[in-house]
């Protein structure tokens, strides 16, 4: 049985809990701070940067690292999923607009993420990994996100009536693989000239 106060227990506990979260808190921090890095090291120096390199431009060490990421496929992944994270939180706040072609903005979004990283997809389609039952919560979000604005940009006649969302969510997809095959991934200008070719295909089309 302890001899310990209840309170200076108690204050242990605390301090303890305190110290816990504190640590949990800087984990976050250093795991979201290697993900904005690989992302920018992934679209810039191409997939072959290692995760010793990564660490260092993160400024952490290659522990955290691999603490985090043990291989290079895990990495892929969340980086891949924190992007369709932030595009999640992109498309509800353009739900919170009037705007009747928020949804056409959304899908350019879209397009200018999947053209950055497309290499990042390209390796987890490789390693036979697919973000829809790897994070299947996430991509589900995404999609009644673009459904919502789909709906929106039908009743205001902004776009085809006879489009439905995964036929539009199929033609994002292809967008990453037009802009791979036409080697515009360093362009922002011509992958973002794909974009709206495919973009100006959903409009109503004149008769």
């Amino acid at each position: 049985m302890s001899s310990q106060p209840p309170e200076r227990a108690s204050a242990k506990s605390s301090a303890a809990l305190g110290s816990d979260r504190a640590l949990r808190a800087d984990a976050r921090r250093n795991r979201e701070r290697v993900l904005r890095t690989a992302q920018q090291l992934f679209a810039t120096e191409g997939l072959g940067v290692s995760l010793d390199e990564i660490a260092r431009h993160a400024g952490v060490g290659p522990g955290t690292v691999h603490r985090h990421f043990p291989t290079k496929e895990a990495l892929y992944l969340a980086v891949a999923t924190d992007q369709l994270e932030h595009l999640v939180r992109e498309a509800e706040v353009l739900a919170t607009t009037d705007d009747p072609a928020a949804l056409f903005t959304q899908l350019s979004r879209m397009m200018a993420t999947g053209a950055e990283n497309v290499a990042v997809k390209s390796a987890l389609v490789a390693a036979e990994f697919d973000l829809r039952t790897a994070a299947p919560r996430v991509a589900a979000d995404l999609t009644r996100q673009v459904a919502d604005l789909l709906d929106r940009a039908h009743a205001a006649g902004v776009v085809r009536d006879d489009l439905t969302v995964d036929e539009v969510m199929a033609l994002v997809a292809g967008a990453f693989a037009a802009i791979r095959h036409a080697n515009a991934e360093t362009s922002r200008e011509r992958s973002a000239h794909i974009a709206q070719i495919i973009l100006d295909g959903l409009r109503p089309q004149s008769r």
